[in-house]
């Protein structure tokens, strides 16, 4: 290079912002951020990115958007929560945002003057929290980037953790989910869910501005600008004019790098170059289509159309339900069962006696003339059936006896009825993987598990190893042909080598004696003793008939409320359950 010519460029990399924990040496809280700001990041990824935005708000709707039913005693003072500005379903909704955006969520109660419960539940915004390591205090602040933190300046104030031993004034309950620690963390900060696509995340952001400031800035990444009026005479010239040619190009609008260059030459007007050709925009496209679908990943969406995304090739509206109740399954209703758990404890400890849970909602992609099925309702337990009500039960189904059960799966009394009836499409799809995938080796397994064989045997008899052994057990106890040390009704028959087409399997109900209680000491209810006298087996029609005859739900019946003479526990339902069961037909 000519000595005439001296170069130099100007780089806008942008540092990833990584969720560093160390202490404030100050205070003595833990830093979330090396600048204590990562939540901040996280809520300018939120606002930032209309992919990310779109499906955070969602969640949040498909697990908190119904709000909360009474799901047994009287509930309504803790939902009402009249001594704060928000109602339990307002507060559940802004746990359920949280909890989606932050992987954690946080509230704080207020003990009665006597102590004996608690009198307030407020919602805390957990970007607005920070922890001492041991989790035993929680550090409030309007501005946790204020570099000095005061009550006077920022509003910093301090609670204890719960205690109940400790029953006075203000305590914060801090919900957050499990998560493995990464270097400099300490693992005192929840991590969202979506914390494998940030980085997409980030990108779908910057692409977004890219975009905007393509109309808006005079040159871009990539571009190299001769001044050839040489070379400035001290730094702070230098400085000056580098400054001024970035101007708002600092940040990652105009990620990159541009190139600038000194020369003597009787041209003093400066000349620009473009490096890497004027295809930028469309590069970018093609970048953001992965971008867009590391982020559906990322959220464990299983249908875009779920979360108002169409695509080509977007699934039909009864296929968009199926997989709906996959998404619900894996994903909605474990979150759901979270913020509940959080919310019927902080019931109790309001002096409540009950139990309240989330309603579900349908999803986005089904329009309201997409055929549904309705949530069971919460079960009565109030009124018993009548003689003549429990008399129409007599009038449909068909003796069990008359039907060889494969397989049965007890109905928890609150179970929504779409989930019932989506276990029965799960029943068939299990019967067509053991037909496919079973071997002769498996049933050899399976039956000298019948016979009472342990492990070292079977592979003796078998000329294999331990190994071996254990992988088709754990395979037969995934297919639940093998289940608590014995083989289960479907293994029994897959012994007995009855032949079975896929075409002759049906899905019945019964209604049974619970496995996990006592043997009865008195005597059980009318109901329970009559429909088990009857002995029947019924279809899902069946139930649906005899509910509309009897006025009342059957699904969500139970005798009554039922003490557990062993654990002392009460439920608002009895000794007896719904088995959902996969059978055939005696021959």
């Amino acid at each position: 290079m000519s000595n005439k010519i001296k170069m130099t460029s100007l780089s806008f990399r942008k540092e990833f912002i990584k969720p560093d924990e160390e202490k404030d040496r100050a205070l003595g809280f833990i830093k979330w951020g090396k600048k204590n700001d990562y939540p901040y990041f996280l809520i300018d990824l939120f606002n930032g990115s209309a992919w990310h935005q779109g499906i955070v708000k969602t969640k949040t709707f498909y697990i908190a958007g119904n709000g909360l039913e009474v799901v047994s005693g009287d509930m309504q003072g803790f939902i009402d929560n009249q001594y704060s500005n928000f109602d339990m379903n307002e507060i559940s909704e802004q746990l359920a945002f949280d909890f989606e955006l932050f992987g954690g969520f946080a509230v704080k109660g207020t003990w009665n003057r006597e102590g004996t419960r608690v009198a307030k539940w407020e919602y805390l915004d957990l970007d607005a929290i920070r922890m001492s390591e041991d989790e035993r205090f929680y550090f409030l602040s309007d501005d946790w980037t204020a570099m000095s933190q005061s009550l006077e300046k920022t509003n910093l104030r301090m609670f204890p953790a719960l205690d109940e031993n400790n029953r006075t004034g203000q305590f914060v309950m801090y919900y957050k989910e499990p998560a493995k620690k990464s270097r400099k963390e300490k693992g005192i900060y929840p991590k969202p869910t979506y914390n494998g696509g940030l980085t997409a995340i980030q990108t779908d952001v910057d692409i977004a501005k890219f975009h905007m400031y393509e109309l808006q800035n005079g040159f871009k990444s990539g571009t190299l600008i001769n001044m050839p009026s040489g070379f400035p005479e001290s730094t702070e010239e230098l400085h000056r004019i580098t400054e001024s040619i970035k101007g708002r190009t600092q940040s990652v609008e105009d990620a990159g790098e541009i190139i600038i260059t000194f020369s003597d030459g009787k041209d003093l007007a400066p000349t620009i170059q473009q490096l890497t050709g004027n295809d930028l925009d469309r590069r970018y496209e093609v970048t953001a289509k992965s971008v867009q679908q590391n982020i559906l990943v990322a959220h464990s969406v299983t249908a875009p159309t779920l979360f108002g995304v169409m695509q080509e090739g977007s699934f039909n509206a009864a296929e968009s339900g199926d997989l709906f109740q996959i998404f619900k399954t894996t994903y909605v209703s474990s979150r759901q069962k979270r913020i509940e758990w959080m919310l019927n404890y902080m019931a109790k400890l309001g002096g409540y006696i009950g139990s309240v849970k989330l309603v579900d909602v349908l999803p986005l992609s089904l329009t309201p003339t997409t055929e549904v099925i309705a949530p069971i309702p919460v079960a009565a337990c109030k009124q018993d059936f009548t003689n003549d009500e429990i008399s129409v039960f007599e009038q449909f189904g068909e003796n069990k006896d008359n039907y060889i059960v494969l397989q049965s799966k007890s109905i928890a009394w609150d179970t929504p009825s779409e989930e019932i009836f989506a276990r029965q499409d799960l029943m068939f799809e299990t019967i067509g993987e053991i037909k496919i995938q079973i071997k002769d080796f498996d049933k050899n397994v399976l039956n000298l598990l019948k016979n009472g064989e342990d492990s070292t045997s079977i592979a003796k008899a078998l000329n294999t190893n331990i190994e071996a052994v254990a992988k088709s057990i754990n395979q037969l106890s995934t297919w639940e042909l093998y289940q608590k040390g014995n083989t289960t009704d479907l293994g029994d028959s897959l012994l007995k080598d009855i032949p079975i087409e896929v075409s002759e399997f049906e899905v019945r109900y019964s209604y049974q004696t619970r496995t996990d209680v006592p043997p009865v000491k008195t005597e059980s209810r009318e109901f329970c003793t009559k429909l088990l006298s009857l002995n029947r087996s019924y279809t899902r029609q069946d139930i649906d008939s005899i509910s509309s005859r009897v006025d009342r739900n059957v699904w969500s019946y139970r005798g009554g409320w039922y003490t557990n003479p062993d654990t002392e526990k009460t439920t608002p339902w009895c000794r007896h359950e719904w088995i959902q069961q996969l059978v055939i037909k005696q021959k």
